[in-house]
């Protein structure tokens, strides 16, 4: 007898908190749907307030500069002047080979030196 009642009220206790933890999990669910509205919502006031100034700025006149750049419309690329070594990488740097001419050349020292 004592049995049955501490199983039955095993099975009682398991199904009460089964029926929480759904509970609980559409819960969460709603809080998470409802933040998720807020961000958007605060994501859509952020990017309307960007727009904005970015309009502004662009109906403001532009102060002169020293620099010039070529914008190509085409491709939406900045022409700028750049230097052979940034373009480089560091072990083409560090491990930079001598012309095939230069090579022959040593070589051919080396063996006239040897004999």
């Amino acid at each position: 007898m004592k049995k049955q009642m501490l199983l039955a009220v095993s099975l009682l206790v398991t199904t009460l908190s089964v029926s929480a933890k759904v509970g609980d999990f559409n819960s969460l669910i709603n809080e998470n749907s409802k933040a998720q509205k807020e961000l958007h919502q605060n994501l859509k006031q952020n990017l309307e307030v960007v727009q904005a100034e970015a309009q502004k700025s662009q109906n403001t006149p532009v102060e002169q500069s020293d620099e010039k750049y070529v914008v190509d419309r085409a491709s939406d690329t900045v022409n700028v002047p750049t230097s052979k070594s940034f373009l480089t990488f560091t072990k083409e740097k560090k491990y930079h080979r001598p012309s095939e001419a230069q090579q022959q050349k040593r070589l051919a020292e080396e063996l006239t030196d040897s004999q």
